[in-house]
């Protein structure tokens, strides 16, 4: 890690606060918080005030092997608005309110990367999953529900609060990076494209290559080693 990478990781984790930057080949760093004393998550920010129609998606690696959070968003009515979590068999929960639907035993990576993508739309209440270029058939989930009001969005831990109540064993630990939220459901050859490190347009609500974030407690900003490196 260079001086000047450095110097900026010791100023934003002491000091915290909000950042909006360009983290491409960069990755969050969640360590182990096994007592709970820390919880480690980024909150982060976008200026919308409702959505009905979305696609996220992320990369994450990780071997824990417990149920943990992948991406949280909750509103002052319902503290699952929108979240996706996965477990130790691979399993997969989305979350639109008060519904759920759980993908059984999805093909996960233990020792290598992971890209998950997500699309849910309100009008018809399909949702479906999308994990390392293979996809889930659609299911139905929070059919008309629009999310609305204060928003708040979490990676590394699971609110069931708005804005907390953290448990210690649905937070997350390992890394996660090159995450993108978008107001619309994209299309199948975009995901396929942001799977296979193809050319896509970042997202709308949330981009990597712009992102509003607020470090929380003990996470580090690291170089990513999701693509090949190229070594000096």
């Amino acid at each position: 890690m260079g001086m000047k990478s450095m110097l900026f990781f010791v100023v934003l984790w002491t000091v915290g606060g909000c950042e909006v930057g360009d983290l491409s080949g960069k990755q969050f760093s969640f360590p182990s918080d096994p007592r709970g004393v820390n919880q480690p998550h980024v909150v982060l920010h976008t200026k919308v005030a409702s959505i009905s129609t979305m696609t996220v998606c992320l990369r994450f690696f990780s071997q824990l092997n417990r149920m943990q959070g992948l991406f949280s968003l909750a509103t002052r009515n319902h503290e699952n608005a929108l979240m996706l979590n996965k477990d130790g068999d691979g399993s997969y929960k989305v979350h639109v309110a008060s519904e759920s639907y759980v993908y059984e035993k999805l093909p996960t990576k233990k020792f290598d990367w992971n890209s998950v993508c997500w699309t849910w739309d309100s009008g018809t209440g399909l949702t479906q999953l999308w994990l390392n270029g293979l996809r889930t058939s659609q299911k139905l989930v929070g059919l008309n529900y629009v999310v609305r009001g204060d928003l708040n969005i979490v990676v590394g831990q699971e609110q069931d609060e708005f804005g907390g109540g953290f448990k210690t064993n649905d937070s997350f630990e390992g890394d996660i990076t090159d995450l993108h939220m978008w107001d619309h459901v994209v299309s199948s050859c975009d995901i396929r494209s942001y799977m296979n490190q193809g050319s896509f347009t970042p997202g709308n609500l949330l981009s990597w290559s712009q992102l509003n974030y607020e470090v929380v407690r003990n996470v580090f900003i690291q170089d990513a080693d999701f693509e090949e490196p190229i070594c000096q």
